[in-house]
Parts: structure tokens; sequence; C-alpha cells
């Protein structure tokens, strides 16, 4: 070999070198396993006894690449795979929760592919439910109000400056509908986080579903409030696979898909979605830290639903208990409750007749 082509060599490995240098790659994940029980479970009102695939968090495994390029530029990618912990199989809907790309720039950040819409990013960001979770995996209504939470095929903006943030989105939706358009703002000062959302949904059709939320949080030593509004509207005749998918937050993970439409085993009113007309949600909570590692929260939601068809509408009170120890960085044990009642004077019941439905769990999760 030629020196001239030794120096060629170095330099080149040099080059990688300083670029690699610059770029990081890291793994990350959530393995989270539950004992689960749930009340009032078909017509002899049984007892549902399940090892959950996640009580607290969905278990799942993601990447995240990172390359800054200097001058406030940088490059970012994501891909997060979920997963069911009890038996290894792939989580139902898709294969990859999130898939983007984009740039990080002196005046916003810009993300294309699939990711959390601006209504998840403002309930997550602003008046998440618990502190330290931020969500039940198994009881998640407020997620429901969020216009499926994720979209395809998405162009995504977002500018910080100071305590504000905003975001913009817009989604193709190409031949699956789920065309969006919508945006969010919040504002952060001290321990008070404060902020409004809106998406508009368009089906193939053009029928459209409406999502407005509002919300906020303070944060005190070791006390966490939170309190928001929101509400969905359906025209009459959207999509009623798309209607679906925005509610499946409001079913407990182990219900059966197939008998949602008989509100046999809905763990809350997602039931006769096909005629959706309007939902609407408060919920407040806290969490406090009775120790550094020890955490006590409770969430209230009461929704109401309305429906096209009968029934008319819907009256829910939910509402759910959660104890966290964390036994390092990493790992936590937790135990909680949750309970949906159905309005004592409507007609929605669970199978044999039950107007409520109560949860227990115990589980382990684990962050790396």
């Amino acid at each position: 070999m030629t020196q001239k082509r030794v120096f060629a060599l170095a330099a080149l490995s040099l080059a990688c070198s300083a670029s690699m240098a610059q770029t990081s790659v890291s793994l990350y994940g959530i393995v989270d396993a539950a004992v689960r029980f749930e009340t009032n479970w078909g017509a002899n009102k049984d007892t549902l006894k399940t090892l959950t695939p996640g009580g607290m968090s969905q278990s799942r495994l993601g990447i995240n690449v990172n390359e800054d390029m200097g001058g406030g530029w940088k490059a970012v990618a994501n891909m997060e795979h979920r997963l069911f912990s009890d038996n290894g199989n792939v989580a139902a809907g898709d294969f990859w929760r999130q898939a983007w790309v984009g740039l990080i720039t002196p005046v916003g950040r810009i993300t294309l592919g699939r990711q959390y819409n601006v209504m998840f990013d403002l309930t997550t960001s602003t008046y998440a439910a618990y502190r330290y979770s931020p969500y039940i995996e198994q009881f998640k209504p407020e997620l429901a109000m969020n216009i499926g939470n994720r979209q395809s095929n998405m162009i995504k903006y977002a500018l910080t400056q100071g305590g504000l943030t905003a975001e913009l989105q817009v989604s193709a939706g190409e031949n699956a509908g789920d065309k969006t358009i919508g945006g969010m703002a919040r504002y952060q000062t001290g321990g008070l986080a404060i902020g409004a959302s809106y998406l508009n949904s368009k089906d193939v059709a053009g029928k459209q579903a409406k999502g407005r939320a509002i919300g906020g949080s303070y944060s005190a030593g070791p006390l966490y409030v939170n309190l928001s509004y929101a509400t969905n509207d359906f025209d009459n005749g959207f999509n009623a696979t798309l209607a679906g998918g925005y509610s499946t937050a409001m079913v407990s993970a182990t219900t059966s898909p197939a008998v949602l439409m008989q509100a046999v085993n809905a763990q809350v009113p997602t039931f006769l979605f096909a005629s959706l007309k309007d939902r609407k949600m408060v919920s407040a909570g806290f969490t406090y830290y009775l120790t550094p590692q020890f955490n006590l929260g409770a969430q209230v939601y009461k929704v109401k639903q309305s429906n096209y068809a009968t029934p008319v509408q819907t009256d829910a009170t939910l509402f759910s208990v959660v104890a966290d120890y964390a036994l390092s960085k990493r790992t936590d044990v937790y135990a909680g409750m949750d309970r949906v009642s159905f309005d004592s004077a409507g007609v929605v019941r669970y199978a044999g007749g039950a107007a409520s439905r109560t949860g227990y769990q115990t589980g382990i999760r684990h962050r790396f």
C-alpha cells in the first residue's frame, strides 16, 4: 500500500470518528407486569384474573438517535416498539408505535413520521394524571379524548421560547383517513403549567371529529394537583373504525374488541362508537410524595357521552387510586384500584346487569 493511500485511509478514519463522536444512539425501554382482578365480568358477574402485560406502563423497546451538527442544528430520530410482557407478543395494533425523523434548528423542531399528536403532548406535559407515571396503562380514560394520541404520515413543528411552547401538526391521512390538522400551546412558570389544544380529523368521506382540551397543573414540594376539561364532537356517520381507535384508551387492555359494540365487557362507555355524537370529560387529581421513594395518588373523571342512536346519553363516574414505591431509580412496585360506575338512572349496564366494575392490581416496573 502506497504512503498516499495510507494517509487517505487515515484521514477517512479520523473523519468517520469525528462524525460518530457527535452522534448518539441510545436504547431505552420499559418492562412492566401486574396481577390484575376485575369484577362483574359476564352474565354471572365473575371476577376476571389476569397477569397483565403492563399495569402502570405498556412494555416497550425504543431507539433514540441524536446527531449534533453544530450551530444549533441537530438531527433526531426515534423508533419505538410496544410488546406484551406476559407472552412476548407484539402489542395489538402497530409494530412501531413511533417511527419518525426530524431536525432541531435555531427556529424550532420539525419531525416527520408516525408520532404523538398535539393533544397527547399537551395532556402528558401539562396535566397528566400521575406525576410519576404519567398514566395507568390499564385505566387511562383521559387519553380517549386525544383523537387517537398518535397519527401516521404526520409533520409536526414545535417551538419553545422561555416558558411558552407551541406546536402545530398536519397529517395526510392518505388512503386510511385520519387526515388531521391541529395545534397546542402551553405556558409554564415555576410549578404552574397551563395549556390548550385543538385537533380536527377527517375520514376518507370528509366526516369530521374535533377534539378540544384545556387544563393545568401545579406542583409545590411533594404535592402535585391537576385539572382538565376535554370535549370530542363527531359528525353523524364518522368512520366507525377511526372512532373505535380513538376510544381504545377507555377500554381495559384485557377487553376483547369483538364485544365492544355490545357493551358486554367495555371498561368505560365506548360502545356504540359507530354512532358517537359527542363526549365530554372533566378530570382532577393529585399525587403526594410521603417520602422521596413512596407516593400516593388519586384521579377522578366525570364522563358524558351522547350518541346519534340509542342510548342517547351515557353518564359515568370513574376514579383510580395508586400507591407506588421506588426500589431504585429504575425499578418500582405499585398497587392500585380503579372503578367505573354508570349513572344509576341510565340504561347502560355490564353483562348481568351490573352498573359498575372495579379493578385491583399490583405489579413491578423496570425502566432502562
